[in-house]
């Protein structure tokens, strides 16, 4: 697990597993939000496939966050308006990098990974079975 797979992740996780992981950190560690939840927009880059270049193909709501708990800084970027979300995984960013309840941290990650890996692996079952085979005809 790294650093920067914490906000992707992070995403996947149920906001009350966030939340209660949160309130453990605040009550133990002194968070301190440097730049509370803010919405921007984001241009998307897109690589044309046939000219190589590059384009952007529009704007994305993201919500941002800086934190630092102790002495170490955090940052997250997540979809859409979710100022808790954003807050939330800020501080796990934080904690990841201050080695601050890592394992929890890693454990409640992992469960989103294999959350991911477990829809990936049903979805491609069901394409699998729409298979053809042309070598009857």
């Amino acid at each position: 697990m790294k650093r920067e797979d914490i906000n992707d992740l992070a995403q996947i996780v149920s906001l009350e597993k966030l939340e209660k992981l949160y309130k453990k950190i605040d009550e133990k560690y002194k968070v301190k939000v440097l730049t509370s939840p803010t919405e921007q927009t984001l241009l998307v880059p897109v690589k044309d496939p046939i000219s190589g270049g590059e384009f952007y193909a529009g704007e994305v709501l993201v919500t941002s966050t800086i934190v630092q708990v102790e002495d170490v800084k955090g940052w997250s970027m997540v979809m859409d308006t979710n100022e808790k979300l954003s807050l939330y995984t800020a501080v796990l960013d934080a904690c990841f990098e201050a080695n601050i309840l890592k394992n929890e941290i890693k454990s409640l990650l992992k469960e989103a990974k294999k959350s991911i890996e477990d829809k990936r692996k049903k979805l491609n079952r069901k394409v699998n079975s729409t298979r053809v085979s042309f070598d009857l005809m």
